[in-house]
């Protein structure tokens, strides 16, 4: 289990909501999003969907 913030971006962002909806379809079930000091927050029950997402967010520029 991890946490990671995205840095910009907030829960609403149109990316960011994507990327939730393709994590509800492939694994089920909602993700646990707050807001952090600098962005969206996530906690993540999987370290592989952690990581997935991390590499995601750094494809983009960021991180």
């Amino acid at each position: 289990m991890g946490v990671l913030e995205f840095k910009g971006m907030s829960a609403d962002d149109p990316t960011f909501k994507s990327w939730a909806a393709d994590h509800r379809e492939r694994n089920g079930g909602n993700i646990r999003v707050s807001l952090g000091a600098t962005g969206a927050r996530v906690m993540f029950a999987k370290e592989a969907d952690m990581t997935f997402w991390k590499n995601r967010f750094q494809k983009m520029g960021c991180g």
